[in-house]
């Protein structure tokens, strides 16, 4: 492994250690009220599953960045940083589009939660707690750095790098539909990773609440994924970020 490689693993590594750590106390919040076989702090079990995090995150880093070179997708910003000879070239336009799509998309999320899934499901069985601003500032950390290095650079690239495999597709030739398709699937990924927490707020699954945690969870992930493909990793992390502190942080203090 190049010198320079070594560098853009640790750089990605230290990104994802920062996010994995930044959300503990949203979660600890979110946790005060479960109960935990033993006797042990939930402090204590929160840190040691980030730990465990860490470690397997950094096996998806690893394995995202060396299918990205046959996948035509790519972190133009980041590589800068670390390629030798490289010239770094930031988007304001790009990056205004990235924030402004993430305001469209949290917006959204929240007019369809209020007028359209909550009056067919009715009231949530349990009320979980709300974390302070600054929890949410933090966790903006967690979703823009930690969850798009596992959906994007790892989840994301991987779709297409098996689609081109399978397909026998070379890098320049990768049909636009294997990225579409990527996108899409990550989106809907991510949604059911999140029935367990809807199960605990609903206490079931019915058509309708399923319907919700995949609309409400993967309908932003089809804006990053677009991201991601069209200009890099990076304007996927920052309108992931943002889309999380305008849906944590403001519209949050805004509802409840």
């Amino acid at each position: 492994m190049g010198n320079w490689r070594i560098k853009l693993v640790l750089l990605f590594t230290i990104l994802n250690i920062i996010g994995i750590f930044a959300i503990i106390p949203y979660s600890i919040t979110l946790m005060d009220n479960q109960s935990v076989p033993g006797d042990s702090p939930i402090s204590l079990i929160i840190i040691i599953n980030s730990t465990i995090q860490v470690f397997y995150m950094f096996v998806l880093i690893l394995v995202g960045l060396r299918l990205q070179n046959r996948t035509g997708l790519n972190a133009p910003l980041l590589n800068g940083i670390v390629y030798p000879k490289t010239r770094v070239h930031i988007s304001k336009k790009w990056l205004i589009n990235s924030i402004v799509g993430a305001f469209i998309g949290s917006l959204m999320i929240i007019l369809l939660d209020l007028f359209v899934f909550s009056p067919l499901i009715g009231a949530p069985m349990d009320q979980l707690p709300s974390p302070n601003w600054w929890q949410g500032l933090l966790a903006s950390l967690y979703g823009g750095m930690t969850e798009e290095l596992m959906l994007r650079l790892f989840g994301m690239t991987f779709i297409v790098w098996l689609l081109a495999r399978i397909t026998k597709k070379e890098k320049d030739n990768i049909p636009t539909s294997f990225y579409y398709v990527a996108i899409f699937l990550v989106a809907i990924l991510f949604g059911l990773g999140h029935l367990p927490a809807t199960i605990q707020v609903f206490g079931d699954l019915s058509t309708i609440i399923v319907i919700r945690a995949l609309v409400l969870n993967g309908l932003l992930g089809l804006w990053f994924g677009y991201l991601y493909w069209r200009k890099g990793l990076e304007y996927a992390m920052i309108a992931h970020m943002s889309a999380d502190i305008f849906l944590h942080v403001l519209f949050a203090s805004i509802l409840y």
